[in-house]
């Protein structure tokens, strides 16, 4: 039986490699979505122009949310594996680089995990 069971989960293995497997981008899953100790805390106030999107993690596959005001209290920064700087706000995590102005001087805290 057991030869039987081996060969049945070869022809599986080998029908599924070859039956035209797509490889995907990973999903928002499994992208690295965290919340930083500094959640609720302030360090600086930022104009987000009342458009930006905010996330629940500091990467784009993050689940998403519209941010419906102007200014947003900003806790903390991190800089991604990507190398791109996220703000964790009162609205979640936005991406600075697009959304984000801080006319009153930059944020001085890192967020940690």
């Amino acid at each position: 039986m057991s030869r039987l069971r081996s060969a049945a989960a070869t022809l599986a293995v080998t029908a599924g490699l070859l039956g035209g497997g797509v490889m995907t981008a990973p999903s928002a899953s499994a992208a690295d979505c965290w919340t930083p100790r500094q959640a609720g805390s302030h360090n600086q106030w930022a104009n987000s122009g009342g458009d930006a999107i905010s996330h629940s993690g500091p990467y784009g596959a993050c689940e998403s949310y519209n941010v419906r005001d102007a200014w947003v209290s900003v806790a903390c920064k991190y800089q991604n594996t990507h190398g791109n700087w996220w703000y964790y706000t009162d609205w979640g995590w936005i991406y600075g680089a697009k959304y984000l102005s801080f006319p009153y001087g930059g944020v001085t805290t890192t967020c940690t995990r």
